[in-house]
């Protein structure tokens, strides 16, 4: 059974926060896939009626709308993931199964829920995280957040992200990963050189950079940086303000769905592809981009494969295959979801949002489509981050997380939006 789908960002109670300081991003994962947080005692929980209430006495700070983990109550109906209906100071609600008897019995805490993944394998600020999905393929996502040796430690923070179909131990691989280079295997795990000549890593997951076109030797800014991340228990998407004042970049490790019945390769990592000396700026990778946390991974835009990696073709054979999105532009040049597309804010025959799904496409092929993400299409639409939109054509009873995320073109600064399902499922 696929988990519910969380919404978890920066602001929440209890949230871990990203620092210019190694180990900062295996700590966002391990809280957000793995552990949950802002762990309550409950003093109490009463239902009537289907509907449970929680008592808290100390304070909270849940969210309505998003989802709490329930746990140690004898009447099992309790206990589990759930929507919070209606929050106050002290108390929330949440729909309950059966007629469980009230007040429930037992230890009765209350977190933040995780996604529901497991950490196969684990050094100093490194995993190996894993789906335990039985329906996935359940590749391995190899997450280095440690300084390397030959890295200075007042330089740029990132964990260097590798997916693979099998690992022994946190940092071996079995079988084919991604990404992979045969002329270099260890170019994306083993750092070279020293000072502003090394090299350390080629898929990025930044997290403190400095701001505009500098490079990774230019110390970061000492600071809390935004985030937010959206998933289920077979992949999620992670949005990072890396660039300091730059905006919310993405990333994603998720399973999609193919359409090759067996994919036995139906696995998709988006990270900054950025394989250069620390004193290489960052125009020198991508001068469309360069003074955003979109830069070398470009999230937001359609036809455009930098840092978005599969580990092999749909034919299954053969190394690593880099894909783009498209959405209702199959054959036309690069767009920005929610920018410059001339389509008006709102539509005006339904005056609402216009939203499509998201398709990865392998060279002329369309190999599948990203579970969750839509596509907007209005121009810059009045939207919040993270406002909630629902009554949506065309997706009844669904309700859409909005992200405002970077995106970088002909050297300016430009704000694109996502939307994400939350309501699920997506499989």
């Amino acid at each position: 059974m696929t988990a519910p789908i969380k919404l978890l960002s920066h602001d929440m109670q209890g949230a871990p926060q990203l620092t210019n300081a190694w180990g900062a991003m295996t700590a966002l994962l391990d809280a957000c896939l793995v552990d949950g947080f802002n762990l309550k005692t409950v003093n109490s929980i009463t239902s009537t009626g289907g509907i449970a209430t929680v008592l808290i006495s100390g304070g909270h700070q849940y969210r309505a709308g998003q989802v709490v983990r329930i746990s140690g109550a004898t009447q099992t109906e309790y206990n589990g993931d759930f929507t919070a209906l209606e929050v106050t100071g002290t108390t929330l609600t949440y729909a309950v199964s059966g007629s469980p008897a009230s007040p429930a019995t037992g230890t009765l805490a209350a977190k933040t829920a995780p996604l529901g993944w497991e950490i196969a394998f684990t050094g100093t600020n490194k995993r190996a995280y894993r789906s335990l999905n039985v329906s996935s393929n359940r590749p391995y996502l190899r997450v280095d957040d440690a300084l390397d040796p030959a890295w200075t430690t007042t330089y740029a923070k990132f964990a260097k992200v590798t997916m693979s179909e099998g690992m022994s131990d946190v940092d071996t691989f079995v079988g084919t990963r991604a990404p992979y280079d045969s002329a270099a295997p260890t170019k994306n795990e083993v750092g070279t050189g020293s000072g502003t000549t090394a090299y350390n890593g080629w898929y990025k997951w930044y997290y403190a950079k400095a701001a505009g076109n500098t490079a990774d030797s230019t110390a970061p800014a000492t600071a809390n940086r935004q985030w937010c991340l959206v998933g289920d228990d077979r992949g999620f998407y992670l949005f990072v303000e890396s660039v300091d004042g730059g905006g919310l970049g993405g990333y994603c490790f998720t399973d999609f769905a193919s359409f090759r019945q067996n994919d036995q390769y139906n696995t998709l990592l988006c990270a900054k592809a950025a394989y250069g000396a620390a004193s290489t700026t960052p125009n020198s990778f991508d001068p469309s981009a360069y003074n955003n946390s979109d830069f070398c991974s470009r999230f937001p835009r359609t036809q455009d494969t930098t840092g978005k990696v599969i580990m092999r073709p749909f034919l299954q054979v053969g190394a690593n295959v880099n894909v783009g999105f498209t959405s209702l532009n199959t054959n036309n040049s690069q767009v920005a979801s929610g920018v410059t597309t001339g389509i008006s804010w709102p539509n005006g025959p339904d005056y609402g949002l216009i939203l499509s799904p998201v398709l990865l496409k392998e060279g002329t092929h369309l190999r599948g489509q990203a579970p969750g993400m839509f596509w907007v299409h209005n121009d810059s639409p009045g939207l919040d981050h993270l406002e909630h939109i629902t009554g949506v054509a065309g997706y009844p009873g669904r309700t859409f997380a909005i992200v405002k995320v970077a995106h970088g073109q002909s050297n300016s600064w430009l704000q694109g939006y996502l939307a994400f399902d939350i309501t699920g499922p997506w499989w």
